[in-house]
């Protein structure tokens, strides 16, 4: 990506913080939305927002159509607090990959517990 489509997508990860915030909170109360990471086209008409889901007490793809749904008003936020001159299409993705981190390191801690804890059997049935 150019400075200029990085720049681009890090107001767009910043301004779109809020009303992601406010959205989360309607749909539940124990939801959390991060925008990961925004990236924008090279002609800056499309952007990619990828979205990470904390606490959701309700399915991925329901959140996902919700923000499709609010597209536009989110467009409509975009172009009140920025100066852009072109409001970019927003296409939503989930961002699996916080998730899937947490996965490996709760695997690496089974792992290290198996292997810490002592080994029992051959001593006692001997006894």
């Amino acid at each position: 990506m150019s400075i200029k489509t990085e720049r681009v997508g890090s107001l767009l990860q910043m301004v779109l913080s809020k009303p992601l915030r406010k959205l989360a909170e309607e749909l539940s109360p124990k939801l959390l939305l991060t925008v990961t990471r925004v990236e924008m086209s090279r002609d800056l008409r499309y952007a990619t927002v990828y979205i990470s889901l904390y606490g959701a007490p309700i399915p991925p793809e329901q959140v996902f159509q919700r923000l499709q749904h609010e597209q536009r008003k989110l467009r409509e936020y975009i172009a009140e607090h920025t100066r852009l001159r072109h409001i970019p299409e927003l296409r939503f993705r989930h961002d699996t990959s916080a998730a899937y981190a947490e996965r490996i390191t709760e695997l690496l801690n089974q792992l290290r517990q198996q292997s810490s804890a002592p080994e029992s059997g051959s001593d006692d049935a001997t006894a």
